[in-house]
């Protein structure tokens, strides 16, 4: 057999000792953790997402965002147990390359970076809106959406070390804010009681629940990136899989635990109402009426700070993607290199600013509207390429574990990975059948689509290419075994 039938063939090391590497051990759970929750956003969700969702699913939401948590928590596992016999930047490009072959694996890494640029570029456009809005700034909203991009990418320039304090300290802040808010709510209670009118099965699995769920599945975007950071872990095989759970556990907790406690106050009968007639500012009524205006002004500060904060924490798993794609072969070689002895992958994170900027400046000088343009169009683009390549990546776990595991845990190795396989394509049904809930209802953001399999060719065709040529697409980077 050739070697893209045998994609397990494994290096001896992490990285090649004469070539650039990440620092190696310098990142513990609690810093992965945040990285990845950062990049979920969680009150920048609970402002803008959470009202959605009500409006669409009313108090039945928390029970939403539960069945979401389990679905990735599905996923997790088989994702986790494979991450135990592989330590790659490459995130899911490595899962596929391993279980597929490194042309497969080409193929997702151009989708994957589609996606993820898409919608860091749509959550910049809405994010410049936002803060020129919160804080009173009578300019365009693009000037401060590229004052951003200026920011983070300074910020990505000189490394994880100096993100991962600043990350820790905003998800701190953010925490902190809105654990108060919740024990308000949970102290003053509601005109119905704790009621739990919401996570009754025939309340759940009504009308809008489809929607529900896929506008869920988008809130937890980012957490699936844990591994991106594997090659920097300390003892990559256990804290992979602590931050894993760490991060869903905490995320799924704060999304159902907080959107059940707002059902609460507002109460079961009235929340979706209440939250259709005003999305934009139903959160912010709901802790107004719990905390007072002061408290909420700082609140909707907050949601700025969050914006930042997910920006640092895409800007990270993105520049590692491009650097193991660069070491693999499959981008230039001069993106894999990295920045003095501190192991940052400089020049890559350099190409993602720089290539964030250039499709922001296309869609400014085309003169588009931040919101209903950039990053409606952006947006659902983002989320439907998210979706197909996770399930692909479960489809990839099953078959690695069917040529690697003669025996071991059969729920880690077989029936998760086929559970969140199904799971993973119900969704990216949903989300191509309700494209417009995903804020592209346009025509033109409907034909952007056509990018993922454009995407997809155009890396087999790469790798295809290369192979002619004799060139090595390399993405065995891993523990081995």
């Amino acid at each position: 057999m050739s070697n893209e039938e045998l994609p397990e063939r494994r290096n001896s090391t992490l990285t090649d000792p004469g070539g650039p590497a990440l620092t190696r051990n310098r990142l513990g759970t609690l810093s992965i953790a945040s990285l990845v929750v950062s990049a979920v956003a969680p009150v920048s969700v609970m402002a803008a997402a959470t009202p959605v969702i009500f409006a669409v699913h009313g108090p039945a939401t928390p029970a939403s965002y539960l069945i979401a948590g389990l679905l990735f928590a599905v996923f997790s596992v088989g994702y986790v147990a494979m991450s135990r016999h592989m330590v790659n930047a490459g995130g899911f490009v490595a899962y596929v390359a391993r279980a597929m072959g490194p042309t497969a694996g080409t193929a997702t890494a151009a989708v994957t970076l589609l996606f993820y640029l898409a919608a860091l570029v749509a959550f910049y456009a809405i994010a410049g809106v936002v803060a020129a809005g919160t804080f009173g700034l009578d300019i365009n909203a693009y000037w401060v959406t590229f004052a951003g991009i200026a920011v983070v990418g300074v910020l990505g320039y000189l490394g994880v070390s100096v993100n991962v304090k600043l990350l820790v300290m905003l998800l701190a802040v953010e925490v902190a804010a809105l654990g108060v808010v919740a024990v308000a709510l949970l102290i003053q209670g509601g005109p119905q009681g704790y009621s739990l009118a919401g996570f009754d099965p025939a309340v759940v699995i009504g009308p809008g629940f489809g929607v529900a769920l896929l506008l869920s599945m988008t809130c937890y975007s980012g957490l699936e990136a844990t591994v991106v950071f594997s090659e920097e872990a300390r003892d990559p095989r256990r804290t992979i899989r602590r931050a894993v759970y760490v991060s869903l556990g905490f995320v799924t907790g704060f999304y159902a635990v907080t959107s059940w406690l707002i059902t609460v106050h507002v109460g079961p009968d009235a929340v979706q109402s209440m939250a259709a007639e005003d999305p934009a500012g139903f959160f912010f009524a709901v802790t107004e009426s719990a905390m007072g205006p002061g408290f909420t002004r700082f609140l909707e500060i907050l949601v700025a700070t969050s914006f930042l904060a997910l920006f640092i924490g895409f800007q990270s798993m993105i520049s590692r993607y491009v650097f193991a794609l660069a070491r693999a072969g499959a981008l230039p070689r001069r993106l894999g290199a990295t920045k003095g002895g501190n192991g940052n992958p400089a020049a890559a994170s350099l190409a993602v600013t720089g290539t964030i900027a250039v499709v922001m400046l296309a869609f400014t000088l085309a003169g588009a509207d931040p919101v209903a343009v950039t990053y409606s169009w952006l947006v659902g683009l983002g989320t439907v390429g998210l979706l197909a390549v996770l399930s692909l990546v479960s489809v990839s776990i099953l078959i690695f574990f069917s040529r690697h595991e003669a025996s071991g845990n059969v729920w880690a190795t077989r029936v998760a990975p086929a559970v969140a396989a199904l799971g993973m394509v119900c969704v990216l049904v949903l989300a191509i059948q309700n494209y417009q809930f995903l804020g592209a209802a346009d025509e033109t953001a409907r034909l952007l689509l056509l990018l993922i399999p454009v995407a997809a060719a155009a890396g087999w065709a790469y790798a295809a290419y290369r192979r002619r040529k004799g060139l090595v697409l390399d993405y065995a980077t891993d523990l081995g075994g």
